[in-house]
């Protein structure tokens, strides 16, 4: 009885360290204001870190540049019974519809953007002060799978924060 105790008793510790440390790793990314391309619905969301993400109270966003890229830029080809892409071209246009000029950074953006195992439906570049995002919507038969990245200049890649599902994103803020 006194073993099957200690036994218990061991568990419980276990389960409350590694809680613990789970909830602690839970750092905010980001805050995002989504529009669902279907229904209309803004939801304002917080991203952390592990993937996981939570509603939030409403929120301004912050100023940020969008750049949007032409349809042509990629092209899908498959390899190893993988979709990738290859970069067609970079163009990239502002919300006023100005093209922008191609820099190392958005070069390295695109170049990532390679190794994305999905057909590139649509592909956008937010930029926040000196930091980029990318929200990536994907052509995967009748789903709308939209993948939000932020691109890490040092590594040169991308990092997926979330999935989503037919959203567009209208507005974020960082974390202070």
């Amino acid at each position: 009885m006194r073993n099957k105790f200690k036994l218990i008793l061991f568990l419980v510790v276990i389960v409350i360290i590694v809680s613990s440390l789970y909830i602690s790793s839970k750092e905010l990314l980001i805050n995002l204001i989504t529009k669902n391309e279907t229904s209309g619905e803004i939801e304002y969301v917080s991203i952390y870190s592990h993937g996981s993400s939570k509603e939030t109270d409403a929120f301004k966003s912050e100023d940020f540049e969008l750049y949007t890229a032409d349809s042509d830029s990629f092209t899908s080809y498959i390899s190893s019974n993988k979709v990738l892409n290859k970069i067609n071209k970079i163009v990239l246009t502002d919300s006023s519809e100005n093209i922008i000029d191609n820099d190392e950074i958005i070069t390295g953006i695109f170049q990532s953007a390679e190794q994305i195992e999905h057909d590139i439906l649509e592909f956008q570049i937010f930029k926040v002060l000196d930091d980029y995002f990318v929200l990536v919507k994907l052509n995967v038969n009748l789903q709308s799978p939209c993948d939000f990245y932020e691109y890490d200049i040092a590594n040169k890649e991308l990092k997926l924060m979330h999935s989503f599902d037919s959203i567009d994103v209208i507005g974020l803020s960082l974390p202070r």
